[in-house]
């Protein structure tokens, strides 16, 4: 069984989305399912939902997504109403 988690990403614009999905996608087995990003300014906010399999794939993602110094903020999300 596959689990959806959301994450909110803060990042500034000299981050390319294409580095956040490509990280994501990194892991084997996870699955984008929807994005959701907007400018404010000269950072970006938005969310991210993917499918993993396993609990150990999503530890590994944040973990990734933390790593680059130009993302402000990471964190899980719990309610999936905020995934429009």
């Amino acid at each position: 069984m596959n689990d959806v988690f959301l994450l909110r990403i803060i990042y500034r614009d000299a981050v390319s989305l294409h580095q956040i999905t490509s990280t994501v996608e990194s892991v084997n087995g996870a699955k984008i399912k929807r994005l959701d990003f907007r400018s404010k300014g000269k950072i970006f906010v938005g969310i991210i939902a993917f499918e993993v399999s396993r609990l150990i794939d999503f530890e590994q993602i944040m973990l990734l997504i933390r790593r680059n110094r130009d993302i402000s903020r990471v964190e899980r999300v719990a309610n999936m109403d905020l995934c429009y």
